[in-house]
């Protein structure tokens, strides 16, 4: 019972108290947070106005004006704090402060243009900070930051692109080919072909080790090629211009007595292949395909552009028998 009375005490003194302050206090106070604010004191400071909307209210009406001003100077002290964070590029320590940001000028319906522009810094930094969580194997963490981008900025193709990596380290196909159409068509809306290309390469990464393996695993003296095929039919696919996937149809068509089809996949995967080595391979596919259509002179062509072992050897052996110049 005594402990009842001190906390009625108590709570009778708190509002004594605060019937008490005056609009000079309530000056004073907003006053020492403008001040705390231009020393970068920024979270001393936002104590000191949130303080004022406190004490303003026991005030009441007279005090309106100054709870206005700590309320405009809140969102204000926040996006400070966030730019400080960004200028040491520590941008994980931003992004609550960004968000705080928008929050705070919503909620006081003030400050626009510098929650405008904390809107604008915030999909660029939660897609960073997306990444940053893939690559830390923080899966759901980083599917959240990429759809809080997405959320402000649905044309942000990166977010979609970070959300297919993440899929794909997840080993979830369907969902991985989803956000990396949708990541390539927000490239395309930009003319981004870099983005583009290196999308596509990634998938086509993640289908050639299965046809790798699937080709790897043909017993020789049976030839059966039909999961290769499936393989290759799955890369394609993905991405209709999967040089490897072209690369191997052409392979077997050739092995299976069907030279124009092959003809026509080295033509194409030529289009699209950029490392040596594989151009070579190619190459010799497309020359020994001509060769199979007696198109000498195409098939010269073709063995003659393959610079690298081991299929270098092997075209040597082909322009002897061709009789290239």
């Amino acid at each position: 019972m005594k402990f009842r009375v001190l906390a009625i005490f108590a709570g009778v003194l708190l509002a004594a108290t605060l019937s008490a302050q005056t609009l000079t206090n309530v000056i004073n106070e907003f006053n020492t947070g403008v001040e705390k604010l231009n020393g970068q004191e920024y979270e001393v400071a936002l104590e000191h106005f949130n303080q004022v909307l406190t004490m303003a209210e026991v005030v009441g009406d007279e005090a309106n004006d100054m709870k206005a001003q700590a309320q405009k100077q809140i969102p204000s002290a926040y996006y400070r704090q966030a730019t400080t964070f960004m200028k040491r590029k520590q941008y994980d320590n931003a992004i609550p402060f960004l968000e705080l940001t928008v929050e705070t000028a919503t909620l006081y319906n003030n400050n626009a243009e510098i929650s405008k522009k904390a809107s604008g810094y915030l999909p660029q930094l939660y897609v960073r900070e997306g990444n940053t969580q893939r690559k830390n194997k923080s899966y759901d963490d980083a599917i959240a930051y990429f759809d809080k981008a997405i959320a402000l900025n649905p044309n942000l193709y990166q977010a979609c692109q970070g959300k297919g990596m993440v899929y794909l380290e997840q080993d979830e196909t369907e969902l991985m080919l989803e956000c990396f159409a949708n990541a390539k068509e927000g490239a395309m809306s930009k003319n981004n072909t870099k983005a583009i290309d290196q999308i596509n390469g990634v998938i086509d990464n993640y289908y050639n080790k299965f046809i790798t393996e699937e080709m790897e695993m043909v017993d020789p003296e049976e030839n059966d090629y039909s999961y290769v095929v499936e393989a290759c039919d799955n890369a394609l696919a993905a991405n209709p211009n999967n040089p490897r996937a072209l690369y191997h149809l052409a392979i077997i068509a050739n092995k299976s007595d069907q030279s124009e089809k092959a003809i026509e996949y080295t033509q194409k995967a030529l289009l699209y292949e950029k490392e040596a080595i594989w151009i070579s391979a190619i190459n010799f596919e497309l020359g020994s395909a001509y060769q199979s259509t007696k198109q000498y002179d195409e098939a010269c062509e073709a063995l003659q552009k393959v610079t690298e072992d081991p299929f270098l050897t092997r075209a040597e052996k082909k322009i002897e028998i061709v009789g290239c110049n």
